[in-house]
């Protein structure tokens, strides 16, 4: 789950001009079969055992009764959390630990507690655990708990949840706190005035007001009013010296004074690999009006740790810095500080241009050349445009053409489409709901046309089918347009919960693959022109969605050919079966694949392994140990001379619109395959926003 201050920081609306780049090009080393960032999911689920664990824990709170407690306590040491780095555990561990020893079964050996650490207790287990009974209620559904409000239980558990993780006194195991503190120490006398940026609950704030001493102030910064509130009640209650609670803005930190010193903890591969480039870049537009010349910028983040890293999300500091360097920043000092943590000091050297960073690699190894600010690899959600007002108007207009089947409302929203298309959403869902839009609006002569292709009219049938249901739950959701959908249910089974991302998911995979405009702005037809294929031959479509390219596949192989469509989602899967058993199509075979692999029943027979929109997600979303199994059942489903075929976008020039959100530059994937035994045999530009790159498997292409 994306965390608020993330996620609002990906709403900038400001476009800013990029900051002037520094003019020498960089040459950053390439890491293998490793990639350079993960943004995976964080990992923080609610298991069976957990949930045990917190009904044994919440009766014993209840009940004030310290051998349950005890007994939690001795089940959360048994059985630890050693997959989820920096997960709940350890501070549900730490809290009921506390509450024994305030409870008498054992002495309490704390001794004076950092002010800050002490309202973390008193917030948790004060008033007989209140908060710790509430958390475990919402979190773990202990006691049975069902919400009253499902809005108000989703933003509550968030809360509680952050709280809980980011000032958790057990941090320290896996944070390198004391170092990172030192570290921005032992910059006095030259820093007095810190930003700590997105501080949450100001676990980080604290910890450097002290260490810089009473002269020093720290602005804890965070969008979320309601973190900002609690910490402002922590500093009030407790008398935190040096901390200064500020609600920021997402585009504006809103601290007009002077700054020595920005701090950013576990946020900047987010603003790598994230945000928008003109959200990036507005953001360091409002850090450099802020930090005064020969200030510092010091970023915390997460490293790459034999494929385990600190909530499953890292950032290569190499990349890190080559970017910074772009604008605008120097490198002071890069030190990794845990197996987990790295943390990088920069100067702001304004009006000077920085010095460039010196990387070093070993002989022979691959790199690639940064020449600006741009990331190398960019991840959104799949159709990452912002979701703006005019989107948001169009989207109004589509829930009523359709609740109503009223055609003048479709033409005015057909009318918006138009106008917006070429300067948000060029490639994106738009152009398949103005489509939408056009038929309800059309003559039954220009219906007719438009669902002239079987593909369009069962993606027609698809959106329609039950007066519309599936579109209207996808624009509802994906636009916010009716809040009180949510259950209570939905607020508190994970499960269900996850059953809805899933199907708004697999709704947009489906009305961005099979798209009827397809055509229009990809060029589908010039990629169909440019794959190896010939009648006979065996084809694996990787990450196949509801199977837009699967049956053009099965038609250009013919009935003496197969295809075998591979998809992690069952709604696609199951959606392909329905039109090949309708169509009568039978050399196309659909099979739910896993996250890291993938059979067919003979392996070492594909001619072609066909891989759409999908490797980005493979690199820098997939685990390694999944990318590693998806790599293998590839080289194991070809045959002697087979290829691996990718289409995948890249990125462009800034006054042109991507296809859609998510871009990978082709020196990555190269590098990679590399490294897995691949050989890159050709490589084409389709339009400036996609390419297509064809991969043999050893040395000599057999």
């Amino acid at each position: 789950m994306m965390r608020p201050f993330l996620l609002s920081l990906m709403m900038i609306g400001l476009i800013a001009q990029p900051l002037a780049a520094a003019e020498q090009a960089l040459e950053v080393p390439l890491p293998g079969k490793r990639s350079i960032v993960r943004l995976g999911a964080i990992p923080n689920p609610a298991t069976d055992s957990d949930r045990e664990i917190a009904q044994i824990l919440f009766d014993g709170l209840d009940k004030k009764d310290p051998a349950l407690v005890s007994q939690a306590i001795g089940r959360l040491e048994t059985s630890p959390d050693d997959k989820n780095v920096g997960g709940g555990r350890s501070a549900i561990l730490w809290l009921a630990r506390q509450w024994v020893r305030a409870n008498g079964a054992i002495g309490d050996d704390a001794g004076q507690r950092p002010k800050l650490e002490q309202a973390y207790l008193d917030f948790f287990l004060a008033d007989d655990g209140k908060h710790l009974k509430e958390y475990l209620q919402r979190k773990y559904r202990a006691a049975d708990f069902t919400p009253d409000d499902p809005e108000f239980h989703l933003e509550r558990v968030t809360f509680l949840d952050d709280l809980l993780l980011f000032n958790n006194p057990s941090r320290t195991q896996w944070d390198a706190t004391d170092e990172v503190v030192r570290i921005i120490a032992e910059l006095k006398p030259e820093v007095n005035r810190v930003i700590d940026l997105g501080a949450g609950f100001g676990y980080f704030s604290q910890r450097i007001a002290e260490a810089l001493g009473p002269e020093a102030i720290v602005h804890a910064a965070d969008t979320q009013e309601t973190y900002v509130e609690q910490l402002r009640t922590f500093v009030d209650r407790y008398g935190i010296a040096g901390i200064r609670p500020v609600v920021s803005k997402a585009d504006d930190i809103l601290i007009k004074e002077p700054t020595d010193l920005v701090f950013i903890a576990s946020l900047y591969h987010v603003l790598y690999a994230w945000s928008q480039p003109r959200e990036r870049d507005a953001f360091m537009e409002t850090l450099h009006k802020t930090l005064r010349n020969g200030g510092y910028l010091v970023i915390l983040d997460n490293r790459d740790h034999d494929g385990v890293s600190l909530h499953n999300t890292f950032l290569n500091k190499e990349f890190a810095q080559a970017q910074l360097y772009h604008y605008g920043f120097e490198l002071v000092k890069s030190e990794d500080l845990s197996p987990y943590r790295y943390i990088l000091v920069l100067r702001k050297t304004a009006p000077e241009s920085p010095r460039p960073p010196q990387f070093t690699a070993p002989k022979g190894a691959a790199s690639i050349r940064v020449s600006d600010s741009n990331s190398v690899v960019h991840i959104g959600s799949l159709d990452s445009f912002d979701i703006t007002s005019s989107g948001i108007s169009a989207a109004k207009l589509m829930m009523k053409a359709i609740s109503e089947s009223d055609p003048e409302v479709a033409r005015s929203a057909v009318r918006l489409y138009e106008a917006i298309i070429p300067n948000e959403n060029f490639g994106g869902e738009y152009t398949a709901l103005q489509w939408v839009a056009e038929y309800i609006a059309g003559t039954e002569e220009e219906k007719k046309a438009l669902t002239k292709d079987p593909l369009a009219a069962e993606f027609l049938a698809y959106l329609a089918k039950d007066d519309f249901a599936n579109l209207k739950f996808y624009v509802t959701r994906k636009y916010k347009l009716d809040k009180s959908k949510l259950s209570a249910e939905e607020a508190m089974d994970e499960k269900t919960r996850e059953i809805g991302i899933i199907r708004r998911q697999s709704l947009e995979d489906f009305i961005l693959f099979n798209n009827p405009r397809r055509e229009n702005w990809e060029q589908s037809s010039r990629i169909m022109e440019r794959l190896p294929l010939k009648p006979g031959d065996r084809v694996v479509d990787l990450g196949s969605g509801p199977g837009y390219f699967s049956f053009k596949f099965a038609e250009r192989v013919g009935p003496s050919g197969t295809v075998h469509a591979m998809d992690t989602k069952d709604s696609h899967i199951e959606y392909i079966k329905e039109l090949t058993a309708k169509w009568g199509v039978d050399n196309l075979v659909a099979t739910v694949s896993a996250t890291d692999g993938f059979e067919i029943p003979e392996p070492g027979t594909a001619d072609m392994v066909f891989m759409c929109s999908l490797y980005h997600i493979l690199y820098a979303v997939s685990s390694q140990a999944e990318r590693d199994g998806m790599i293998a059942s590839i080289i194991k489903a070809l045959k002697p001379g087979g290829r691996f075929v990718i289409v995948d976008n890249g990125p462009v020039a800034e006054d042109t619109l991507p296809y859609h959100g998510p871009h990978i530059r082709q020196e990555l994937i190269t590098a990679q395959l590399e490294a897995y035994g691949f050989k890159l045999e050709s490589t084409e530009q389709i339009i400036p926003q996609r390419y297509v790159m064809t991969f043999s498997h050893g040395a000599d292409g057999n």
